[in-house]
């Protein structure tokens, strides 16, 4: 589904909720793009998994597409517990553990590295939420001299972006090293940080003055800043992905419509949709290649594959439906969902070889009545996190 991105609540987590339906907006403007090719996905193609429930069992549960790491490393939130608070869990390949929170007795995981680190955001025991870091101990971030602060992303190094509270009052985006939590600035009003890079570069939004508008900024902790700004003249827009090479994705609206862009050292641009008026990035790979949602000219959604020069559809696995693009990894595989003939909700993934698969045909030894419903994030190694009709879960490959 498309996304939005607003203020963090008090308490709450930064939320995306849906922006967007299928259908609807104004007029397009760009040249139409290849045809949406929806023909028979690829079920026998691709790879097999063992499956392994995370969470608890049967309980609702969030995993973002930023909490997997090689050799079938995950954290994630799952609710359902005696107290009914959310509790963060880390599976480190082989056991999972709830790490516990900064003493309020809940806690939401929002990203891992490989080391197992984790970062998100939990209650104290005074009644505030803090960000912190999960290193085998919980450690509280801190804030900017506010009350509350949120960590959204976290490095291969160890470093964290998100957003903390001001003393004057406002959010503005932080990255933290070492044990120092750093203004990273805004633009004059609220600000974000969402994702990191290796190299230390953050990047995310800002509000101006008065938060009448917003802009994708970038910020490099090499240079000190201050951030830049890499939003697309005339439009609001919102970064949400970088790359180790400092490209980024994210999406941008004005009062006429809602597209996708892709920021390098050229500068922003938008890429475009499949034929309809709305697209949204949600994800880059260390190539550059962009993934994320788009409709068409009928106004249905389809997953996309951005490669720098066209936009592709990853197509249906029926004639009907839609179909969504959450994350890539490196080696070009998508992940997400697509509703199937019957219009079920299905787990898929796709790769120019073997097109669109449903992950429900390549289990090994699935429970009875197990239904993969989405695909929420994919590692460098093809390891694959999933919400299922029974819970979170981890396809582990099989070699």
């Amino acid at each position: 589904m498309f996304m939005s991105l607003g203020k963090p609540a008090r308490a709450t987590a930064l939320a995306f909720a849906v922006l967007l339906g299928a259908c609807g907006g104004g007029g397009g403007d760009h040249a139409a793009p290849p045809p949406d090719h929806s023909g028979p996905p690829g079920a026998a193609a691709g790879p097999t998994y063992d499956l392994i429930p995370l969470g608890f069992p049967g309980a609702y549960g969030t995993i973002t597409r930023k909490s997997i790491a090689n050799g079938g490393i995950v954290v994630g939130t799952s609710w359902g517990g005696a107290d009914g608070n959310p509790h963060a869990f880390l599976y480190n390949g082989s056991t999972e553990t709830d790490i516990g929170s900064l003493g309020g007795g809940w806690a939401r995981a929002q990203g891992v590295n490989r080391c197992g680190h984790v970062t998100g955001y939990s209650g104290r025991a005074d009644g505030l939420t803090h960000a912190f870091l999960y290193d085998g101990a919980m450690h509280d971030l801190g804030t900017l001299g506010g009350s509350d602060s949120f960590g959204y992303s976290i490095s291969s190094c160890g470093k964290i972006t998100g957003a903390a509270l001001t003393a004057g009052g406002q959010f503005h985006a932080f990255l933290y090293e070492g044990k120092t939590m750093k203004d990273i600035g805004s633009f004059g009003g609220n600000s974000y940080g969402l994702a990191i890079n290796a190299v230390g570069q953050t990047t995310g939004y800002s509000y101006g003055p008065g938060d009448a508008w917003s802009h994708a900024f970038l910020y490099d902790s090499r240079t000190g800043g201050p951030i830049q700004d890499i939003g697309l003249p005339d439009a609001s827009s919102f970064a949400v992905a970088i790359n180790d090479a400092g490209q980024v994705a994210g999406w941008w609206r004005n009062d006429r419509r809602i597209g996708a862009f892709y920021y390098d050292a050229a500068g922003p641009r938008d890429i475009g949709t499949l034929g309809g008026d709305r697209a949204e990035a949600t994800d880059i790979n260390a190539q550059g290649i962009v993934v994320g949602n788009s409709t068409l000219a009928d106004g249905a959604q389809r997953g996309f594959v951005y490669d720098g020069q066209k936009m592709r559809s990853i197509g249906v696995l029926g004639n009907t439906g839609y179909s969504e693009a959450v994350a890539i990894n490196a080696s070009g595989m998508v992940v997400g969902s697509a509703t199937d003939a019957n219009g079920g909700q299905h787990a898929v993934t796709w790769t120019g070889k073997d097109g669109l698969v449903d992950l429900n045909g390549r289990l090994h030894a699935a429970p009875p009545g197990l239904v993969l419903d989405q695909a929420l994030a994919v590692a460098d190694d093809g390891n694959i996190a999933v919400r299922t009709n029974q819970g979170l879960a981890l396809l582990k490959l099989r070699h």
